[in-house]
């Protein structure tokens, strides 16, 4: 019987490798798209990340290209052209980055439009909702199921329609430098190094220390243990998510408790030296349905990000016409925490 069950074994295992077949991918005849993200946050600068999509394929580079000739348009509801965007060259995404000097309005329909060659318009219509009104009860170091986390207790008011509330943590990083004067002139050392070296002895040569905050981020992993939030449809309660996310009715209050990976906080608190220097950002936000619904189906696609045939496929919420991606509309408050020496 044991010989007999060693045969099966055997046999079993040379059936399913026999099963196992590498498909190639097939061809693709799709046009590219535009791709557009960019999250409009009352109160600030509109910034925005445009790419092209591309075909999936053997041997296909599927980084995006940096599109550097794209005409992006911020306008009203009624296409009334509030400012075109210009591009900034950032290396810190493929996407290409797009700025402008219009500040966001909270309540308000905005309309995005997006055009390169070769690619035709796409357009997505973002709606910013009202102010958030958000109270921070404490603060409190402590454990959660065996992880050091920083618990923050909040209290966000209700709204006379409903809200979709969204928290998360980030690191953004930071470079440090200095800056000096000589000959009437201000100059940042990184740009300037060999003329300090030479004149920073001099009479009259002052410096000092400067912290520039990059638009680079990273994500620190949250945690809750409210059954209310939505994040129970993803995962359960003892999973990390990038963001935890609740749907609060209307003239509703909701209170809850926001947990954070305390590890992500000091630089080099962890093996190998990460996370970097920088300040730690925590966002309580008010968004937009369709951006909510995005933000929801990523969490699920975090999940599964590979193809699988005993799970359901899930696509990812868009709202850009003609195009890929979201264009999402925010309210927010934001709580800054610094750990490290700048």
């Amino acid at each position: 019987m044991k010989y007999l069950f060693q045969f099966l074994c055997v046999f079993s295992v040379a059936v399913l490798t026999g099963c196992i077949h590498e498909l190639p991918v097939p061809p693709s005849g799709s046009k590219p798209r535009a791709v557009v993200y960019s999250e409009l946050v009352a109160g600030k600068k509109v910034e925005m990340r445009i790419g092209k999509s591309k075909s999936v394929g053997q041997d296909v580079d599927n980084n995006f290209e940096t599109i550097t000739d794209a005409t992006v348009q911020l306008q009203d509801m009624n296409g009334t052209l509030l400012e075109q965007l210009h591009y900034v060259k950032d290396t810190s995404t493929n996407m290409a980055f797009y700025r402008g000097n219009t500040r966001i309005e909270s309540n308000r329909a905005y309309k995005v439009k997006v055009e390169m060659p070769g690619v035709g318009l796409a357009t997505a219509f973002p709606v910013t909702p009202g102010p958030i009104k958000v109270e921070l009860q404490d603060t409190l170091r402590t454990t959660l199921n065996g992880r050091p986390v920083l618990r923050f207790h909040f209290n966000i008011q209700g709204s006379s329609a409903k809200q979709f509330i969204v928290m998360e943590a980030l690191k953004q990083m930071v470079q440090l430098d200095t800056v000096f004067f000589y000959n009437q002139q201000r100059y940042r050392v990184r740009d300037r190094r060999a003329l300090f070296n030479q004149v920073k002895d001099l009479p009259g040569v002052t410096f000092y220390k400067d912290t520039l905050y990059l638009n680079s981020y990273l994500r620190i992993p949250c945690y809750t243990q409210d059954e209310n939030a939505d994040n129970n449809q993803v995962g359960g309660l003892n999973e990390n998510y990038n963001s935890i996310l609740f749907t609060q009715n209307s003239n509703k209050p909701l209170n809850t408790l926001l947990y954070i990976n305390a590890t992500a906080l000091t630089a080099g608190s962890t093996e190998g030296g990460d996370p970097p220097i920088g300040r730690v950002l925590v966002n309580v936000k008010s968004v937009s349905p369709d951006y909510y619904n995005f933000l929801l189906t990523y969490e699920k696609v975090r999940r599964n990000p590979g193809l699988n045939s005993l799970i359901q496929a899930i696509q990812l919420r868009n709202n850009v016409a003609n195009g890929l991606g979201i264009v999402g509309g925010c309210s927010q408050m934001s709580y800054s925490l610094y750990y490290d020496k700048l």
